[in-house]
């Protein structure tokens, strides 16, 4: 996994600087972000990957700055070298949302539909910026093409939470507010909830043209009952009186709908002369039919007949023309295919752990259970061991022992303790662990067995036995270690005790004697032919 990590690390694309600058200037200063690219011919970027970044950046950019799109090749680009290179996987997120757009500005709501899912399917689940901006598109695509205001709510709020969770206050403002234009008619609480906490952050975000929208939308929900038609009033002329620079044609047309519905003609027709001069918008058709309602009103309190009836077809015809059936199927229908795949897909990534979880855990269990019979063989070896050692081995030194001189009190303390270590061992040898038996070895002879001890070990046995250990020194194939295997089995130490010593297991003690033997290349066992130097000095 470490050298997955480091590899994938190092295999991260550098990214032209100044296409780095202008994308972190995208969301603060889109037409600025959009200078700096346009400022940056594509000639100029000899690598792949940077040509492709910057076309993302100018197709984000562009639609930042309202610029319609005419074509798709840009964000075409982007995305086919970004579907080659996945490890990219925030930008590959983003040139599936901006290629939606794109399609969604050209007139193709069903495609947008495909590649806003797509980057939904394709979005890291901590990537909470492109998911909320997913969701705000398709809940604006449900909004513009399909007019299901639960479905609408739905969308918004899910948006909602990805921007709670990013801390990005002017999104969580624009959710808000959609959600409370869909709230009046699904029913699901108050709008008036909603609408509050949205202008509470248009007022913190000081964004008086959010403050506008809000008044104005709570405005025309309240102007449709005849009891809360005052407070509608109240609310627009509040909102046209504080902030005049920002009012916009939805607060007229709201004005003369409920001037028109208090049957004060004169009033609605001058705030309907007033709207003639506001320029077009993107909802131009819901606006022509509301206009139209009101006049087919003033018609038809002002008793004519004609001038009602083709006012009301104008209004019908028109609110027809805004709704798109096949548009509305196609919409749902490829984000149900799309939920459909995500499901099989996350299905299968479910499954697939599930199996790699088994395998695991039968791994895990194979491991316990080599574990547990490798500590049983472990004890079973050490209890043989320590059984060999008999209270009748204690004297088996007193030769050496007797042969001691006071200065040699280094071999003689660390017999004395290894046989101590022998009779505190051998009761408990039947309960106790190897890793316990090694801890009181350290306990009981503790540094004994040091440079000062081999030191006088060699010398009483160079000086009782006509320099023994000197000759055998001469053969080079013989080590350190081995010269003093073979000084412990002169003193008489059985292979239990030179384990102890040493620090070897018991049974790499046979594997050494027969080792040293071929360094001599003897055809007698190693300890008969100590034996023989031993006799034959003596």
């Amino acid at each position: 996994m470490l050298v997955a990590v480091v590899m994938g690390c190092s295999g991260a694309h550098r990214y032209d600087a100044r296409l780095v600058a202008a994308d972190s200037l995208m969301q603060p200063a889109p037409d600025s972000a959009l200078a700096l690219i346009e400022a940056l011919p594509p000639d100029s970027l000899t690598d792949e990957g940077d040509r492709a970044y910057r076309d993302l950046l100018l197709t984000q950019a562009r639609y930042r700055c309202y610029i319609v799109a005419t074509s798709d090749s840009d964000i075409n680009r982007a995305l086919g070298y970004y579907r080659a290179h996945a490890r990219e996987r925030e930008k590959f997120t983003r040139a599936y949302i901006y290629k939606g757009a794109v399609m969604e500005e050209l007139g193709h709501p069903d495609s947008a539909m495909f590649y806003y899912k797509h980057a939904e399917a394709t979005a890291d689940e901590k990537d909470y910026a492109n998911l909320g901006y997913c969701s705000l598109r398709i809940a604006d695509l449900y909004r513009r093409y399909y007019g299901d205001k639960e479905i609408c709510f739905d969308k918004y709020s899910n948006a909602l939470k990805y921007y709670k969770l990013l801390g990005d206050k002017p999104k969580q403002q624009n959710c808000l507010f959609n959600m409370a234009g869909c709230v009046g008619i699904t029913g699901r609480g108050t709008a008036e909830d909603y609408f509050k906490e949205a202008i509470e952050l248009a007022v913190e975000l000081n964004d008086s043209s959010s403050i506008v929208n809000c008044y104005e939308l709570w405005s025309r929900q309240l102007s449709m009952e005849d009891s809360t038609r005052s407070e509608a009033k109240r609310i627009a002329l509040k909102c046209l009186n504080n902030y005049p620079k920002f009012m916009n044609l939805d607060l007229i047309i709201d004005l003369a709908f409920i001037y028109v519905m208090d049957d004060m003609i004169d009033s609605a027709r001058y705030y309907l002369n007033i709207a003639e001069r506001y320029p077009a918008n993107d909802h131009m058709g819901q606006i022509q039919t509301r206009k139209n309602s009101i006049l087919a009103i003033i018609a038809k309190r002002q008793k004519y007949p004609a001038q009602n009836d083709y006012y009301s077809s104008e209004s019908q015809r028109v609110a027809d023309s805004i709704v798109n059936n096949q548009h509305r199927y196609m919409i749902q229908h490829i984000e149900n295919v799309n939920n459909e795949i995500q499901g099989n897909a996350v299905k299968h990534r479910i499954s697939n752990l599930q199996w790699m979880v088994t395998v695991l855990a039968i791994v895990f269990l194979a491991a316990l259970l080599m574990l547990a019979v490798f500590h049983h063989i472990k004890m079973a070896r050490t209890k043989a061991i320590m059984k060999e050692i008999k209270p009748t081995s204690f004297n088996t030194h007193d030769d050496l022992l007797d042969k001691l001189e006071a200065k040699e009190s280094a071999i003689g303390e660390l017999v004395y303790n290894l046989v101590k270590f022998m009779q505190t061992s051998i009761d408990a040898s039947e309960k106790d662990s190897p890793s316990v038996i090694r801890r009181r070895i350290k306990e009981t002879i503790g540094d004994i067995a040091n440079d000062e001890f081999w030191k006088a070990l060699r010398n009483h046995l160079d000086k009782n036995y006509h320099n023994m250990i000197a000759n055998l020194a001469q053969n080079p194939q013989l080590k350190e270690k081995d010269l003093r295997f073979i000084e412990l089995m002169c003193c008489g130490f059985s292979y239990v005790e030179i384990a102890i010593t040493l620090d070897y297991t018991p049974n790499y003690v046979s594997q050494k004697r027969d080792i040293i033997a071929k360094k001599l290349d003897l055809s007698v066992p190693l300890q008969e032919y100590l034996d023989c130097l031993m006799n034959h000095n003596d």
